[in-house]
């Protein structure tokens, strides 16, 4: 499972503005050392990414973010959850790295609830 956090959009301070938004299903999961030339890994990303091919061909080039995660949107929370309730309310590290963050069973049970999504609809 993968909770989808939204960085701020800098109207404000992220403590407020960036905020939890759905939830995906993760179907694959490989590094970026496992392809064997940048065409196979251009080859297995472009169809189903939001970065473009020269972002995605400097990925490949520094090789800054190995982990590449194909997944499956699930559903949006029907209420987003700020950085600041994450931290205060489900107990996230506001000093951890935001870009990949593993959450307890519990706290990603309890962040769907308050995000309005019934837990009937996630599998787990």
């Amino acid at each position: 499972m993968l909770l989808i956090y939204r960085t701020t959009d800098g109207l404000g301070p992220a403590h407020h503005r960036s905020v939890a938004t759905s939830v995906c299903v993760v179907e694959e999961a490989r590094s970026i050392h496992s392809f064997a030339s940048r065409d196979a890994f251009l080859g297995y990303c472009r169809p189903y990414s939001v970065f473009t091919e020269q972002e995605l061909s400097r990925f490949w080039s520094n090789k800054r973010y190995p982990h590449i995660i194909r997944f499956t949107y699930n559903i949006a929370l029907k209420k987003r959850i700020t950085r600041g309730a994450l931290i205060e309310n489900f107990g996230l590290d506001a000093n951890a790295y935001w870009g990949f963050l593993p959450l307890t069973h519990t706290q990603f049970i309890n962040i769907i609830k308050s995000g309005g999504v019934h837990e009937s609809l996630v599998i787990h």
